[in-house]
């Protein structure tokens, strides 16, 4: 049978009719079978790209990584084949509980360990797998110290392949800065790969602050190639011309769950004001979950000006956009690049300064370019304005300069010719 043939087998198995018994299905074949099985399995899940480079970059699937992979593939000349399953779950099959946890499995990591050994046999079989097509040059994670890596990276130092990383994780907000930097050094962390890749001055800085993780040659800042879609995408529609106002979630994480809850109310009460209105307001969620989440506290629902969704992406959503609420949410930099006008909530539980703030009015580069409601008599005011086309206005320096704040902009091109430049010296041609 064909690789073809078996991958679209093994996609009807795992996401068809059979998918509720995928789970311990996989792990009793993985367990049957061995490293060697699973490899395998893994190998039918590649998402191959064009492979029409010389050189190779293997990566290991997350769901937001893949966006930075999308542009990678269209900007670079490197190919980009990402591993899309198993390699979570079928190591669950080796590894025991106490070693699944992120950060802190190298405390449970010791020499003869018989779950490192099955995994490196795993990881070794893999990559072999993907040299028969296609030389591997290095490997890619999305973050440096999840325990799924921790045999890929053994694997690459046996066969001298760099292990590299692109941090999805950008720490900004002072608090979350601080908690990660402890974590870190509870677990006295050592990344155990060869370099990483960040998205800003702020990750670097939490990194070097925990002192033990790497050296700071090991740390280049290049940002995160999934931005440079943006520059394709059309943003000139006038306030006028942009049928949304938007409210972003932060429903979890973000220290204002109860103050969420009271936007949303708000958010969904005015939509029913202006039900004669042109303008739409879109509840845009995270994912399935959130959207499920969010809808069972709507105050206002079948209204057919208001929708809750999930499933448009923000690159459409952002650039129809006249306004965009939300809170502590990096996404904001994206509304900012979309020339929309940003609101944050600024009343209990929300904050407009301090160590729980990513936004701070103390900062003047944001304070010029976001307005903030301190009651939500203020934000339904600037919700009324925007319904009538009135907006703040935002100069483009004031833009990049608030832009620059938490992410890098690019000194090269594109991100991604930034991130093409940082692994280009790890990129050895093998014979």
């Amino acid at each position: 049978m064909s690789e073809n043939f078996l991958s679209k087998i093994l996609h009807l198995i795992r996401y068809g009719k059979l998918s509720s018994a995928w789970s311990w299905l996989s792990i009793a074949i993985i367990k049957v079978g061995g490293p060697k099985v699973a490899a395998y399995l893994s190998y039918l899940s590649i998402d191959w790209g064009d492979m029409k480079y010389d050189k190779t970059i293997l990566c290991l699937y997350r769901e937001s990584f893949v966006k930075d992979v999308v542009e990678l593939r269209k900007r670079t000349s490197l190919n980009f084949p990402v591993v899309k399953g198993g390699f979570t779950r079928f190591q669950m099959a080796w590894f025991p509980k106490h070693m699944q946890v992120q950060t802190f499995y190298q405390s449970y990591q010791g020499e003869n360990n018989p779950a490192i050994e099955l995994g490196l046999k795993y990881a070794h079989h893999l990559i072999h797998l993907v040299c028969k097509k296609k030389q591997v040059h290095a490997v890619l994670s999305a973050n440096f110290d999840y325990w799924q890596d921790s045999v890929f990276k053994n694997a690459c130092k046996d066969l001298d392949i760099p292990f590299l990383v692109l941090s999805r994780e950008h720490p900004i907000i002072p608090k979350v800065c601080d908690f990660v930097i402890n974590r870190y050094r509870k677990a006295n962390y050592h990344f155990q790969g060869t370099a990483i890749a960040v998205a800003g001055i702020s990750t670097k800085k939490v990194i070097l602050d925990v002192k033990t993780i790497c050296s700071p040659e090991q740390v280049t800042i290049t940002g995160l190639p999934r931005y440079d879609a943006w520059f394709d995408v059309d943003t000139s529609l006038t306030i006028d011309e942009r049928p949304l106002i938007t409210l972003l979630t932060f429903t979890k994480g973000y220290y204002a769950d109860q103050t969420f809850k009271d936007v949303l109310k708000l958010f969904c009460e005015t939509a029913a004001n202006y039900g004669d209105s042109s303008v739409h307001f879109l509840i845009k969620t995270k994912d399935a979950a959130d959207t499920q989440y969010v809808r069972q506290m709507m105050f206002e629902s079948g209204l057919d000006n208001l929708e809750c969704s999930h499933e448009r992406d923000l690159f459409e959503v952002l650039p129809k956009s006249r306004m965009v609420i939300s809170y502590n949410s990096l996404s904001l930099v994206e509304a900012v690049m979309a020339k929309a006008w940003i609101v944050i909530p600024a009343w209990d539980q929300c904050k407009d300064k301090g160590e729980e703030a990513m936004y701070s009015t103390n900062n003047p580069k944001v304070d010029k370019v976001v307005s903030f409601a301190y009651n939500p008599e203020e934000l339904q005011d600037m919700i009324a304005s925007c319904v009538k086309g009135r907006s703040r206005l935002i100069q483009d320096d004031d833009v990049q300069d608030f832009i620059g704040e938490y992410i890098h902009i690019p000194t090269k091109d594109r991100y991604s010719q930034e991130f093409e430049s940082f692994v280009a010296p790890y990129l050895k041609v093998k014979d």
